[in-house]
């Protein structure tokens, strides 16, 4: 965390790193964190927007509905089939507990509220520690960042996808994005280099 007002740079995870991540978190158990990382990577969202998310938003749909806390702005999520597969996966594993809410957060804290940001960035820290992820200044952020570097590279680092999350993200312009995501004059020269 930084001092208020300091900013800090988040990085992503690649997108291996990302998935293979999400294995070992189900294998072990993890399976709240197996999903936030799962949700988090493939939907692109702010963390207070997916900590939001209740099970009857997503739980056997195509996609959803979702007003951003941050901008006000509604916008309609694709539910990605990995997706698809942790949230009957992880509502499966509850409801064999006896703790599955349908109407219940698919982040919730023990009194049924959802997580709160702060417990989550620890909580992606120990994470990130535990399984020797290398980002920089880790956080709910990197995520968003990892979801962003994804769409960005599998569209062969094109501009059109920066268009795309520009829009995905609310950023108000395309170098706004450029920034978020650590593309560099040095990533861009490097384009032009790989031809």
């Amino acid at each position: 965390m930084s001092a208020k007002g300091q900013k800090t740079t988040t990085s992503g995870m690649s997108w291996n790193e990302a998935l293979g991540l999400m294995h070992r978190l189900k294998q072990d158990g993890k399976h709240r964190d197996y999903l936030l990382i799962c949700c988090g990577c493939f939907m692109g969202l702010r963390i207070g927007d997916l900590l939001n998310i209740r099970f009857n938003q997503v739980l056997d749909k195509e996609d959803f509905l979702i007003t951003e806390q941050k901008t006000g702005k509604q916008r309609r999520i694709t539910i990605h089939d990995t997706v698809k597969d942790a949230l009957r996966f992880v509502s499966g594993e509850l409801m064999k507990k006896g703790r599955f809410d349908n109407d219940g957060y698919l982040f919730a804290n023990r009194w049924g509220g959802p997580l709160t940001r702060c417990y989550v960035n620890r909580q992606l820290k120990t994470i990130f520690a535990h399984y020797k992820i290398r980002v920089q200044n880790p956080s709910s952020h990197t995520l968003r960042k990892t979801f962003g570097r994804r769409v960005w590279e599998s569209d062969n680092k094109n501009e059109r996808s920066l268009v795309y999350l520009s829009e995905i993200f609310s950023h108000s312009s395309l170098q706004v994005t450029r920034l978020y995501l650590g593309i560099t004059a040095g990533t861009i020269a490097n384009v032009y280099k790989s031809l």
